[in-house]
């Protein structure tokens, strides 16, 4: 017996929506935001074009006001936004949460590792994926202090980036500090 997939209902287009052309009607599908929508036999969508790279608005050619242009609603369909969603890169001086074998640490990333010993890019170009992040290791109690060693040296570790991830630091209170948001349910879990 075949069983038949439903398929959701795609969400009504509105006023404000991102959406692309379903046909191309030049070289290049063009996507933009609906201005409003004008009822009648076959509704239309008056659209604001948008930079298809960082999603601004194009000027006309005079370059006195926006381009815009019209679509029935049959021609459209809602932008996939996941693309334009820049994602989280470590940094230096981010704050991360490292989970190995059951173990949870927290550190300061001061430098990225090349895995081959060679010169990193990352101090440049931000980090590429690929480096190791080198952390000091500190406490995620109010001040987050730097834990140390027995010779009173910061206690510095080497980090693989898909066990880490972003910790929330909150700002300085009546209970002391700046420290790590949830502290105790991350290290208690």
């Amino acid at each position: 017996m075949v069983k038949k997939i439903k398929r959701k209902a795609d969400r009504p287009i509105s006023v404000g929506d991102k959406i692309v052309e379903k046909i191309k009607t030049r070289a290049y599908k063009r996507i933009g935001e609906v201005l409003f929508i004008r009822d009648g036999k076959v509704p239309k969508v008056e659209i604001l074009e948008l930079n298809r790279h960082d999603l601004s608005p194009l000027k006309s050619t005079d370059l006195q006001k926006n381009k815009t242009f019209s679509l029935p609603i049959s021609h459209c369909k809602h932008l996939n936004m996941l693309r334009y969603q820049e994602k989280k890169r470590f940094k230096m001086g981010d704050v991360i949460q490292r989970n190995s074998n059951g173990r949870v640490r927290f550190g300061t990333i001061v430098g990225f590792v090349h895995p081959e010993g060679l010169y990193s890019e990352s101090y440049e170009k931000g980090h590429n994926g690929k480096d190791l992040l080198e952390c000091v290791e500190i406490s995620g109690r109010s001040g987050l202090p730097r834990k140390l060693d027995a010779d009173g040296n910061p206690k510095v570790f080497i980090a693989e980036p898909e066990k880490c991830k972003h910790c929330e630091i909150l700002p300085m209170d009546r209970n002391g500090g700046v420290r790590i948001k949830n502290y105790w349910e991350i290290k208690n879990s």
